[in-house]
């Protein structure tokens, strides 16, 4: 004889599963790639890693972490790091909150503080000691220190030697700004020029002479800051 049986209550879970782990895929957290804003035909010469900015003279615990970077026009410090003891923002449209042209650096210092050394960085000079500290003097009085406790020694070193290389070229047109405002200059002008040529068809003789000299008369005039 047969017995039937009642089937037994299924129990319906609505919790979610665990999520898979890969075991092939690491635990080390990602790092965030930082990247500098670049102009048009500004290029980025060295840069260091795991540099530390310091922000007050007594204390380093608002310092912040991040990348220097030296261009053929600024240093950028990049860091995700919000600046402390800030009150109010503001957005240039060239310079980054961190930025510093190197027009604006008017002398280097670097430090060792294990051989208790600092050298005046110049153009064209080397350097015998691994700096751990980078001072910057500013044409706007400001001063800016970096740390080089947890970068490479030699990173930190060749940075340094970037900054002062292209901070005090041997010639001003070398600079990038003047670079790239006579780009923007004359492009400006040929721009007007074709314009101008191009109606010159439907335009009285004497008017348009008179138009083309003020034209190259207020390009002799122009001073490039």
């Amino acid at each position: 004889m047969f017995s039937l049986k009642p089937p037994r209550p299924t129990f319906r879970s609505y919790l979610l599963p665990p999520p898979q782990t890969d075991d092939k895929i690491s635990s080390e957290p990602k790092i965030k790639k930082l990247e500098p804003v670049l102009l048009p035909g500004e290029i980025v010469v060295n840069e260091v890693n795991f540099v530390r900015k310091c922000i007050a003279t007594d204390t380093s615990q608002y310092d912040l972490w991040g990348k220097l970077i030296c261009s053929n026009f600024k240093i950028s410090f990049i860091t995700d790091d919000p600046m402390p003891l800030q009150k109010f923002h503001y957005r240039n449209l060239l310079l980054g909150e961190h930025d510093v042209p190197l027009t604006c650096i008017e002398q280097i210092v670097t430090v060792n503080d294990h051989k208790r050394k600092q050298k005046v960085l110049g153009p064209n000079q080397k350097l015998k000691f691994n700096p751990t500290e980078l001072i910057i003097y500013c044409k706007d009085f400001r001063i800016v220190r970096f740390r080089f406790d947890e970068s490479g020694p030699e990173s930190a070193k060749k940075v340094c030697l970037a900054i002062a290389h292209y901070s005090q070229p041997t010639d001003l047109q070398l600079l990038f700004a003047f670079e790239y405002v006579g780009k923007k200059y004359h492009n400006s002008v040929s721009l007007l020029l074709i314009s101008i040529f191009s109606c010159r068809e439907s335009m009285q003789t004497k008017h348009f002479r008179n138009t083309i000299k003020q034209i190259f008369k207020w390009g002799q005039n122009m001073v490039v800051y």
